[in-house]
């Protein structure tokens, strides 16, 4: 079981419901909560968290050491990677003044995450 994190404007959001008790819903859970959470933000796990901003900003990552990143944390964090196949895939564009990074995270080949930083 895992708390039920949709808000006001998500996809799918039910106001009624408090709990998520579906294999994909609590992976969507796990997912969201490692790629929204820095390291030393969870109390007893120093390690947890994704500090997304901190490689998207940092010129010495591109797009494919940020996907391995993401996909590590995934398969380190989130128990039900290993009975859902996860696909991770990031893209850089070429701005001027700042990086911009596309992340689209696809679970079982049907649900999605996808992030704009």
């Amino acid at each position: 079981m895992e708390l039920y994190i949709k808000t006001v404007g998500d996809p799918n959001f039910d106001p009624e419901q408090l709990q998520a008790d579906e294999d994909i819903q609590m992976l969507l859970t796990q997912i969201e909560t490692l790629i929204f959470t820095n390291k030393g933000e969870v109390l007893g796990n120093p390690e947890f968290g994704l500090n997304i901003d901190d490689y998207v900003y940092s010129f010495r990552y591109n797009d494919t050491m940020l996907q391995s990143m993401i996909a590590n944390g995934i398969f380190r964090y989130c128990p039900l990677s290993y009975k859902y196949p996860v696909n991770v895939s990031v893209e850089f564009t070429p701005e001027t003044e700042r990086n911009m990074v596309f992340i689209d995270i696809t679970i079982d080949g049907r649900y999605g995450i996808g992030l704009y930083v």
